[in-house]
């Protein structure tokens, strides 16, 4: 067969080998003007990477990062570090900063979160963060991290009450209209918001981390935790034992998941501990029964036995913590409900119960009480908080009757303080002077009017209808509690505010309260949350990091979008 050799145009090149033109090459040559439309795109870009994804500011002078920029964008040329740091994060602080206030300006009611923390990284600095929580206009959750502010003063009480009034001016926030604030239950917390016009409210979480603290004190419970988290340690320090492990894992067909060392101030981490060792048990033990230098850490029977009835009590509190600590959805309404479910069922004996499954769950449920952890206060807000949740209504509340009048008394309070102006009833005089305004129109049609039945029907009603009687504000909301305890309640998986949304103008008074009481978180972790962020942020490699820039760039990476 002949390959006849294909032919080319003279002069032409393949499109693989075709060269720029002159304009194309120019182009590339020519860098973008620092004050150029690209450069300030460019450069606010970079500036939300940074943020985003909280890396150093020395990232953009880092080779790999300028091979990159080089690459796909010749034309422009990276500022410093410096540039970055001073220019490009607080312009678009205040960008972002412009746009949250912009959203909570006029906001009627918001919920809030606080907490104290010192940095591990850096030089240890100590800060305060504060979120704010409210229902919008369009009946959505909005949360949004405001500060992580610098807190160099000793942490007391009303220290700690001096920085939050002062971040709540700063933001144009009124104390008159926070109607809830979340926070642990150190002592100097509870004692910073007693006298705040709002609800100090202590977390879910740590409530619930305190209760299950009482079960790893028992001494059975102790000795098996104790025995666990010796092996994990061992784990994490030995590579080998860390090869060998991957081995058997692939071996017996178990996950390739690592051992999990626990932290006593992370909530459920000794939960994650237990729960990774009894997945990986046997491959564990495989390693160890391998090596005779490592068979002093073998967990003995019993405490393995020990450790699956511990996790199996912690499994669903674990769960219900983590779906307590969402920020897109309502949680204090759901409290009461939960903290029933977790006494009537979770924690109640049966029969089939262990000595120490009973020891255990007694001793969570007398430290878990809604009246040890909860004062009045809470209670009654809760109680409302539940009642106006339209999944639950008056299913948990002890006393239907009281939690109604608390509620018709909040709405009273929430209503215009002025009552409508009592309407005057038409006279007939009035009626004459409208009967000839219609007269004067077209005689003819209002004489013909005037002589049909349905026309002299329209002149008697309309001289001696009633004027309506404007009703107070008691019989509104009682009015609109009539009408809401009517209706049915709806599913667990529906939004409660949505529901709102769609009932708001039959029920403006109760809607209110929905928004007021519905904003409220009923943990902490938000502002756990953001020292997560910080942590992050404040590492040992950027000690050099200001405490100003701390704030920004906490601020920047949660509420950027």
């Amino acid at each position: 067969m002949n390959c006849e050799p294909l032919q080319k145009t003279p002069g032409a090149l393949p499109a693989a080998t075709a060269q720029p033109t002159v304009e194309e090459s120019f182009s590339k040559c020519i860098k973008y003007a620092p004050s150029s439309k690209q450069a300030k795109e460019l450069n606010h870009a970079v500036a939300y990477y940074i943020a985003k994804d909280m890396l150093p500011f020395h990232s953009v002078e880092k080779p790999g990062f300028q091979y990159l920029m080089r690459k796909a964008v010749p034309q422009y040329k990276v500022p410093s570090r410096t540039h970055f740091s001073t220019n490009e994060i607080p312009k678009l602080y205040m960008e972002v900063r412009a746009s949250i206030e912009e959203q909570i300006i006029g906001v009627e009611w918001f919920g809030a979160t606080t907490d104290v923390w010192t940095s591990s990284g850096g030089g240890g600095e100590p800060y305060i963060s504060f979120t704010v929580h409210y229902v919008n206009a369009d009946w959505e959750l909005k949360a949004h991290c405001l500060e992580a502010l610098y807190f160099p003063e000793d942490h007391t009480a009303d220290h700690i009450t001096e920085m939050v009034e002062n971040m709540l001016q700063d933001w144009g926030l009124s104390t008159e209209n926070l109607t809830g604030i979340t926070t642990d239950n150190a002592t100097n917390m509870k004692k910073a918001f007693t006298n705040f016009p709002c609800v100090w409210f202590s977390c879910f979480g740590h409530n619930l981390n305190l209760a299950i603290s009482k079960v790893l004190k028992i001494p059975r419970v102790e000795k098996a935790v104790r025995a666990c988290r010796h092996l994990v340690q061992a784990f994490s320090r030995s590579w080998k034992k860390k090869r060998e492990l991957k081995k058997k894992q692939g071996e017996l067909d178990i996950p390739a998941h690592a051992l999990i060392n626990d932290v006593v101030t992370r909530w459920g981490s000794t939960f994650a501990m237990i729960s990774r060792f009894l997945e990986q048990q046997q491959a564990v033990c495989a390693v160890l029964a391998a090596d005779r230098s490592s068979w002093h850490l073998m967990p003995s029977d019993s405490d393995i036995t020990v450790l699956e009835t511990v996790h199996e009590l912690l499994k669903p509190l674990n769960e219900f913590t983590d779906v307590m600590a969402s920020e897109k959805r309502v949680t204090l309404s759901s409290l009461k409900p939960v903290l029933e479910h977790i006494q009537g069922q979770i924690l109640t004996q049966n029969q089939e119960d262990s000595k120490l499954t009973e020891e255990m769950k007694s001793a969570v449920r007398n430290d878990l009480l809604l009246q040890l952890r909860y004062t009045e206060e809470m209670k009654k807000v809760i109680d409302i908080a539940c009642f106006i949740d339209p999944r639950f209504k008056g299913n948990f509340t002890e006393s239907l009757e009281d939690t109604v009048k608390s509620c018709a008394a909040e709405a009273v309070a929430l209503s215009p303080t002025t009552e409508m102006a009592q309407e005057q009833p038409h006279s007939s005089a009035t009626a004459g002077d409208d009967d000839s305004a219609d007269e004067g129109t077209s005689a003819a049609c209002s004489r013909k009017k005037s002589t049909t039945l349905s026309g002299l029907l329209r002149r008697i009603t309309k001289a001696h209808t009633p004027a309506a009687v404007p009703k107070t504000s008691q019989e509104k909301v009682d009015s609109e509690l009539k009408l809401y305890l009517s209706l049915p309640v709806i599913s667990a998986d529906e939004d409660p505010l949505s529901w709102w949304k769609t009932r708001k103008e039959e029920m403006p008074l109760l809607s209110k309260l929905a928004k007021k009481f519905m904003c409220i978180p009923a943990t902490s972790v938000p502002s756990e949350r953001i020292f997560s962020t910080s942590g992050h942020i404040a590492c040992p490699q950027r000690s050099r990091l200001s405490t100003e820039n701390v704030n920004m760039l906490t601020f920047l990476h949660h509420n950027l979008q």
